[in-house]
């Protein structure tokens, strides 16, 4: 019983809502977000910078991965931002630091671009910190209905796009040190840019939709 209570705290944690919804909708949909060929977004990443680090990335996943899908899956992963394949991770990446925090950048850049003064401003007075707060802890407790490549971090009650940027290595490696150079992120004395990586936890099986029913209705959900 104790462990099924603390599986449904962890699911009302998880479907929590900010305030300023739509603004925060717009940091997850695009900063955290993999976009469509046909977004505005994602015609405004490919620029020649883009074309340069995009292919030697396909290069490089037809050299080091055999499986035909998994390179398809891999190039066209980074084709629409998301930043796993464009890593160095040595399973699933194919680029390298430089061209993570070249998407990353781009896609804060992509965020500004939709942002009115105010939006931008609330933001940098304390929003972002707020958001990025909210999914930069380990990833390892949460419950999901299937095994992902990284665990994700969940904004308004939706799981993002983009996993590694939540996670404890995307956040130390990129996302915060680009807010912090953007003004986005204000780091307090004595606090560390990002959790320890700890080492992921097994998932359990979920709870039957009639069990997670029965629980709502006992806590009044």
């Amino acid at each position: 019983m104790k462990k099924t209570l603390n599986r449904w705290k962890i699911f009302l944690k998880e479907n929590s809502r900010f305030e300023n919804e739509e603004l925060v909708n717009k940091v997850r949909d695009i900063f955290f977000g993999a976009y469509n060929s046909w977004d505005t977004e994602y015609k405004n990443m490919h620029d020649q910078e883009f074309d340069n680090y995009y292919n030697q990335l396909k290069s490089t996943a037809n050299s080091k991965f055999t499986d035909p899908e998994k390179i398809d899956k891999v190039i066209g992963g980074a084709d629409i931002g998301i930043s796993l394949y464009w890593s160095d991770n040595p399973i699933h990446g194919a680029g390298s630091g430089e061209s993570v925090n070249f998407i990353i950048s781009k896609k804060l850049e992509n965020l500004e671009n939709s942002l009115s003064e105010e939006e931008k401003k609330m933001l940098q007075d304390g929003l972002m910190k707020k958001i990025i707060d909210g999914v930069r802890e380990d990833r390892g407790n949460q419950m999901y209905p299937t095994t992902l490549a990284v665990s994700v971090g969940v904004i308004n009650g939706k799981q993002v796009d983009d996993a590694y940027m939540t996670t404890s290595e995307g956040m130390n490696r990129f996302v915060i040190p680009i807010l912090v150079s953007k003004g986005y992120y204000q780091k307090t004395p004595g606090q560390p840019s990002a959790p320890k990586k700890t080492k992921r936890k097994k998932y359990e099986p979920e709870m039957s939709l009639a069990d997670m029913k029965a629980m709502m209705d006992r806590f009044g959900r």
